[in-house]
């Protein structure tokens, strides 16, 4: 696998043809619209929206919004915005383009890939044409850290490569699995290292189920976790509901879109938090 440097991967990954590239290496799971019908933001155009997450009067807390599916925007106490996996058209409220600093994607389909969500943020895709993008990066006042995965318990050949994406800011680290689809090997749980919050696919179909993301949890030992790609009444007919993950756990539904985390909101046991979509 090549190895790219910042500059390099910057320059391949801001042309439509590698962006295709990238998709066609990684291959469609059937439940979202092609890659081609990506929503990405005029050439030159200026972002029409902001993001509202608060981080807080008190300019010490993150906060986190849920999109629906495995869109959530991250604002660290800094004020340091982070758009996370954004969607295409999925059933979803697409917001316009979104002022953030930075966008992440973990893996090239299109239910995780709408850089041009961030408007002028910085992009960092998590895969390459050929291999992963490997990142230990500092925008702001968040670190972010990528772990190789894939998107499938057969070493890509079904799904291909996915990316876990690890944040850190105000003492606080959260780790984003994308499309994770297998049980985390004794590497990639040192890589992650230890974490606070986790957010992790559990509608199954072409990702790790409910009784595999309870696997992933327990292995990663986090205190709150945050359900994300699952069947709502908005989208993902094909993917199971929460129901499976939820069961038997301490679960504390938000009633809001938006959460605001200190350090010393971290609960003392494993606490399941459902958002509200968009």
């Amino acid at each position: 696998m090549r190895t790219y440097t910042r500059r390099e991967f910057i320059a391949i990954t801001t042309t439509g043809a590698a962006a295709a590239a990238i998709a066609a290496a990684c291959g469609d799971d059937g439940d979202t619209k092609p890659a081609a019908t990506a929503t990405l933001a005029p050439a030159g155009s200026a972002p029409t929206a902001a993001p509202t997450v608060d981080a807080g009067a008190d300019n010490a807390a993150v906060g986190l919004r849920w999109f629906g599916q495995s869109m959530f925007i991250l604002t660290s106490p800094g004020g340091t915005t982070v758009l996370l996996d954004p969607f295409n058209d999925i059933g979803y409220t697409v917001p316009p383009p979104l002022n953030t600093d930075v966008a992440t994607i973990t893996h090239e389909h299109p239910d995780h890939n709408n850089g041009g969500l961030g408007g002028t943020a910085t992009l960092f895709r998590g895969l390459t044409a050929d291999g992963w993008f490997d990142l230990d990066e500092t925008a702001g006042d968040v670190r972010i850290r990528t772990i190789r995965t894939y998107h499938d318990d057969t070493q890509g050949a079904q799904r291909g490569r996915n990316t876990i994406f690890v944040f850190e800011t105000a003492g606080i680290r959260i780790a984003h699995l994308g499309d994770l689809g297998h049980q985390l090997e004794a590497d990639q749980l040192a890589g992650i290292g230890p974490i606070d919050a986790l957010m992790v696919p559990v509608g199954g179909t072409f990702t790790i189920d409910g009784a595999g993301a309870t696997a992933v949890t327990n292995a990663l030992s986090p205190k709150m976790v945050f359900p994300m790609h699952y069947k709502t009444a908005r989208a993902g007919g094909a993917l199971a509901t929460a129901d499976a993950f939820l069961e038997g756990k301490t679960v504390q539904r938000v009633g809001s879109t938006d959460l605001r985390l200190t350090p010393a909101d971290i609960p003392a046991a494993l606490t399941a938090y459902v958002l509200d979509y968009e």
